[in-house]
């Protein structure tokens, strides 16, 4: 699992270490610098998986922007043209810098370091790549055979000899995705070709996925995962099946297998809307129990804006469900789940006093001296505290409400 990142000149972040856990809620005013904490996860995990080219960067969720717009630009501070990402897992380490001058057309790798434990896989900088460790296993190795888009460890992932634990770390952490389900393409009313199996970054590719979840999930799996579904109140089924032109508008864009879900207010023969016309919160709880339900869902993920098109009870079940799903996950198949959030109600499904559930309260500091940079403050009891010495300090109100009073400085 990915304990910590560090970040270095990477968009409005400064310089920040962020320590993770299973469960990773990011809370904050707009443009104080959360999706952006995502954006270098994406980074990340693209360079791990085989590079920084655009096509790379689009299926992990990153906005495919100009190089230069990727590195800090803090107005009168002279930077270096690379930002820089360390990642540490469980067994091991991570780090690269990551050249994103005006001058070029491509996110272009300045120097690199893969650690096993406390064993140098290989590095890499102006000078070439050096093998060390493992340098006896790859004999005919050749410097110049390395693009400079390409991370040395999607061409060295095949041959070079690391601990088990490790590589499982990498490959699942490479397979990381930032997902943002879209109302118009869930209806299908528009096509986005991004799926990330098993699912689309942005809703495509719904019905299919759920078909799949229904078919290779156990029942009483299934059950706990999908009962979100339900919390709205009107519907109570939801078939998969092909297109049917007396339910399904000829404009919507379907494909092939479309979901229809009943609305169990309305009498036999009417009780049955596709996407397009179901509420777009349905379909927004349909989305993510997918993804938690699906056996292929990475292991890692993000998911963009949690609170969604949802009223504040629904944010809060919602919320509570996924750091359940997440934080309860057998050790085997480990998640960790990063999560951006605008409204109050998401604090309340995270217990702080968890090591393995954290919230981050973001803000972008108006200090004249830090010109703008994104803070990463992990919310936590002081050391010592119990949850009963909590509620007593603060009159029993939960986290949304002190929130919304203002008692955590920067939240909003």
């Amino acid at each position: 699992m990915l304990r910590k990142l560090r970040i270095e000149r990477f968009k409005s972040i400064f310089e920040q270490e962020i320590e993770f856990g299973k469960v990773n809620l990011f809370v904050g005013p707009n443009g104080a610098g959360k999706s952006n904490v995502l954006e270098a996860l994406g980074v990340l995990a693209a360079a791990l998986s085989s590079g920084l080219e655009p096509t790379v960067l689009d299926m992990k969720g990153v906005r495919l922007s100009l190089p230069h717009q990727f590195k800090s630009a803090f107005k009168n501070q002279h930077l270096p043209r690379t930002f820089r990402l360390e990642a540490v897992f469980d067994h091991g380490r991570y780090d690269c810098s990551i050249s994103a001058g005006t001058n070029r057309s491509l996110l272009e790798f300045a120097t690199e370091a893969l650690y096993d434990g406390d064993r140098q896989v290989f590095g890499r900088s102006a000078h070439g790549v050096k093998l060390h460790s493992i340098k006896s296993q790859l004999p005919e190795f050749r410097k110049e055979s390395f693009d400079k888009t390409r991370s040395v460890w999607s061409l060295l992932d095949p041959f070079a000899r690391i601990s088990s634990a490790f590589r499982s770390e990498l490959e699942e952490f490479s397979r990381f995705a930032i997902y943002a389900p879209q109302t118009a393409i869930m209806r299908g009313l528009a096509v986005d070709n991004r799926i990330v199996e098993p699912l689309g970054l942005t809703g495509s590719g719904l019905a299919v996925a759920l078909q799949n979840v229904l078919s290779e999930v156990p029942s009483e799996k299934l059950e706990s995962i999908l009962k979100v579904v339900w919390e709205p109140g009107w519907a109570n089924q939801i078939i998969i099946q092909q297109h049917n032109p007396d339910i399904v508008p000829s404009h919507v864009l379907s494909e092939g297998l479309v979901l229809y879900i009943r609305d169990r207010f309305m009498r036999s023969g009417r009780d049955m809307l596709s996407a397009f016309d179901a509420s777009e919160g349905t379909l927004y709880l349909i989305f993510v129990a997918t993804l938690l339900a699906h056996p292929r869902t990475p292991k890692a993920f993000g998911l963009d804006n949690v609170d969604g098109t949802l009223n504040p009870r629904l944010v809060r079940n919602l919320s509570k469900h996924l750091v359940d799903v997440v934080s309860k996950a057998d050790p085997v198949e480990q998640r960790q789940a990063f999560m951006t959030s605008h409204h109050p109600s998401s604090l309340d499904s995270v217990d702080i006093f968890d090591r393995d559930q954290k919230i981050f309260v973001v803000s972008r500091d108006k200090d004249p001296k830090r010109r703008g940079h994104s803070d990463y403050f992990a919310l936590r009891p002081p050391q010592e505290m119990t949850k009963a010495d909590w509620v007593e300090k603060h009159g029993g109100k939960n986290l949304s409400e002190l929130l919304l009073s203002e008692r955590i400085p920067g939240a909003l």
